[in-house]
């Protein structure tokens, strides 16, 4: 279990903001991941991530599709960048100047992270982390993500990383 000064809920922190469009989405991780990396409100990375990554209303975002079109783009003074991407996810490192992200404590050279994992080793900076369809935000060793992740996504495999610095 994430402690709890190491977690901080991306569906409340939304919800405070009285935004009708946060009362209102469903399928909004990434929009709620770069609200929180991007230190955004609501409906500026609603916005934002509809605009760039071609979001529909309550469907979701293609983040494996649609990740260039973010790519070097800069809000509130951040760049989106590849951070990286675990040996499986390959095809993206490989297109996009970007790291492969590889867990150093595992005997398999080929193996990534878990979201703990990369909590723990990457204690500083913005990042919006894609773990099986699902996207949360860590900032500054910090995870934000839904309540049931605290307990649950301590061992998600991590897939790629984009950094907002």
């Amino acid at each position: 279990m994430f402690r709890s000064e190491y977690f901080r809920d991306s569906n409340q922190i939304a919800r405070a903001q009285n935004s009708v469009l946060a009362l209102r989405e469903t399928n909004d991780c990434v929009v709620r991941a770069f609200m929180c990396a991007l230190d955004i409100t609501y409906d500026q990375a609603h916005a934002w991530i509809k605009k760039h990554m071609k979001r529909e209303d309550r469907r979701g975002t293609y983040t494996s599709i649609m990740y260039p079109n973010i790519l070097s783009r800069k809000k509130n003074g951040r760049t989106i960048r590849l951070f990286g991407s675990t040996p499986s996810y390959s095809f993206i490192s490989s297109s996009i100047k970007g790291g492969e992200l590889r867990n150093p404590r595992y005997k398999n050279k080929n193996a990534g992270y878990t979201l703990k994992a990369f909590v723990q080793d990457y204690p500083e900076g913005n990042f919006v982390v894609i773990v099986e369809g699902h996207a949360v935000a860590v900032v500054n060793g910090v995870l934000y993500a839904n309540r049931s992740e605290q307990e649950e996504g301590l061992y998600r495999s991590v897939h790629y990383v984009f950094s907002c610095d």
